[in-house]
C-alpha cells in the first residue's frame, strides 16, 4: 500500500512572453499536473541483532522481536534467535532472522520501535539491532552495549 502523490507545475505566460520564433504562449497549457503512486509500506525483509565479541556477550535463552510503529505492532515468532553465541569458543557478531510471524506492513519511510524479548535472566548483550523495511536499515545502536533479559532493558527502542 502506499498514497497518491501530485505535483502542480504552473507557469504565468501572455503575449508580452514570446519564444524564440517570436510566438507567444498564451493559448499554451500552463498547468501540468503529475500524479504517482508511492509505494512506502513494505513487510520486513529480515531482523538482526549484534552482540559484541565478548565471552560473556551471548545468551542460552530464545529471542525474539516486537516491531511498532505508531499503533502498528507485531511480534516474530518465539524463538527467533535460539541461545545466540552461547556455545564455548563461540565468535558473536550480526545474526540475521526472517521476519517469521510478523506479517504486518510498515512505512519503509519511518522510523520503527523495538523491544527484545528474552525467555530468561540470562542477559544477552547487544551493540545494535534494527529491522530492514523494504530495503531501508532501521537501526538502534547502544554505546558500548546493552545488557537485556527477560525483564530488563527490553524495550522499546527507538530506530531511525
Amino acid at each position: 500500500s502506499g498514497f497518491m502523490q501530485e505535483r502542480t507545475r504552473s507557469r504565468t505566460c501572455d503575449d508580452s512572453t514570446k519564444n524564440y520564433h517570436g510566438t507567444s504562449c498564451k493559448s499554451a497549457v500552463k498547468k501540468d499536473v503529475e500524479s504517482r503512486f508511492r509505494k512506502v509500506c513494505s513487510q520486513i525483509d529480515e531482523l538482526y541483532i549484534n552482540l559484541p565479541d565478548l565471552y560473556y556477550a551471548g545468551t542460552t535463552a530464545d529471542l525474539w522481536m516486537g516491531i511498532k510503529q505508531g499503533s502498528n505492532e507485531c511480534t516474530t515468532s518465539k524463538p527467533t534467535w535460539d541461545a545466540p553465541c552461547s556455545g564455548s569458543g563461540s565468535s558473536c557478531g550480526t545474526y540475521m532472522r526472517s521476519r517469521n510471524g510478523c506479517t504486518n506492513t510498515f512505512d519503509k519511510t519511518k522510523p520503527v520501535d523495538l523491544k527484545l524479548y528474552s525467555d530468561s535472566n540470562n542477559d544477552v548483550f547487544i551493540k545494535f539491532m534494527g529491522a530492514i523495511i523494504g530495503g531501508n536499515y532501521r537501526t538502534w545502536y547502544s554505546s558500548p552495549y546493552k545488557a537485556i533479559d527477560h525483564d530488563t532493558n527490553n524495550g522499546w527502542w527507538h530506530a531511525t
